[in-house]
C-alpha cells in the first residue's frame, strides 16, 4: 500500500493507504460519527491541541515531528498531503484527534448558548470570539451543525480545542433555561431593552439560528431579552458578530 517505516515513522506514499483513505473519509459527517474522530490542519493549531492536552491519533507531516503520546506518525509527500487537505495550500502537518464533548454544563462565568446554529463558518468563528472572550463553554442546541466539521474547525483557528463543547437536544435546553441559576439573556429582534447593560454571574446568552433567530419557545424561557440597536436600514446582523458583541459586552472587555 505504498508504505514502510523508517525508524520511529511510518513512511506512506500512496493516497490508498488504509489509513489515508480513513483519514480523507473524515470530510464526511457520516464517518466522523462513525468513528468520533476529526481533523484539524496547520502547526500552530496542532501547537494549540497539543497545549491544552488533546489525545492525538494520527499525524500527517510531511517533514519531520516530535512524538505526541500513543500517536501514530506518518510521513507523506506533498502530493498525498493535498489529496488529504481541505485547504487549497495543503499544509506541512495535519492531525487526527477524538472528539471531545463536556458531558455537563457548570453554571460559573459566561456560558454561550447557540440554537440551531447551521453554518459551520460561523460556528467556528463564534467558538474563537468565545475563546477571546474567555466564555466558560458553549452550548450547541436543537438542530445545530457538526463543530467537528472541516469548515468549522478550520474557522476556529485552533479554538476548538480550548472551549468546553455541551451538545443539547431541544427538551434539555429549555429546561436548562428555565432552571439557570443566573440570567438566561436572548437576543431577540422584539426586546426592549439594549445589550450595552450590566450581567451577571453566572450569565448564559444565547443566540438564535441564521434565519429565523431564536425561537418563540427559548425566547420565553429566557429570563431577560435584549436587542442590539442598528442605525442602519439591514434587517439583522450576521449571528457571528451578534454574539462577539454580546460576549465581549457581559464581558466588560
Amino acid at each position: 500500500m505504498g508504505g514502510g517505516y523508517v525508524g520511529w515513522m511510518l513512511i506512506v506514499s500512496s493516497a490508498q493507504n488504509p489509513t489515508i483513505k480513513l483519514i480523507r473519509s473524515l470530510a464526511d459527517k457520516k464517518h466522523r460519527q462513525e468513528h468520533g474522530l476529526f481533523v484539524a490542519e496547520g502547526s500552530q493549531v496542532l501547537d494549540r491541541a497539543r497545549q491544552e492536552g488533546w489525545e492525538l491519533v494520527y499525524l500527517l507531516t510531511t517533514g519531520q515531528a516530535a512524538p505526541w503520546g500513543k500517536a501514530a506518525l506518518i510521513q507523506v509527500d506533498e502530493r498525498v498531503m493535498g489529496q488529504v487537505s481541505a485547504q487549497k495550500n495543503p499544509p506541512e502537518q495535519i492531525g487526527v484527534f477524538r472528539q471531545r464533548w463536556a458531558e455537563t454544563v457548570t453554571p460559573t462565568g459566561v456560558w454561550l448558548a447557540l440554537e440551531d446554529m447551521r453554518d459551520p463558518g460561523n460556528l467556528g468563528t463564534i467558538i474563537r470570539t468565545a475563546d477571546a472572550a474567555g466564555a466558560s463553554g458553549v452550548i450547541l442546541a436543537g438542530q445545530s451543525c457538526d463543530p467537528w466539521g472541516p469548515d468549522c474547525v478550520r474557522a476556529t483557528m485552533g479554538s476548538i480545542f480550548g472551549m468546553p463543547l455541551v451538545r443539547m437536544d431541544q427538551k434539555g435546553f429549555l429546561s436548562l433555561l428555565k432552571d439557570w441559576p443566573g440570567e438566561s439573556v436572548g437576543t431577540h429582534l422584539k426586546a426592549t431593552e439594549t445589550y450595552r447593560r450590566a450581567y451577571g454571574t453566572p450569565s448564559l446568552l444565547v443566540m438564535g439560528s441564521e434565519g429565523k433567530g431564536l425561537s418563540e419557545e427559548a425566547a420565553a424561557a429566557c429570563s431577560t431579552l435584549v436587542r442590539i440597536p442598528m442605525k442602519g436600514a439591514a434587517e439583522s446582523l450576521n449571528v457571528a458578530i451578534a454574539t462577539g458583541l454580546m460576549l465581549f459586552e457581559a464581558q466588560k472587555l
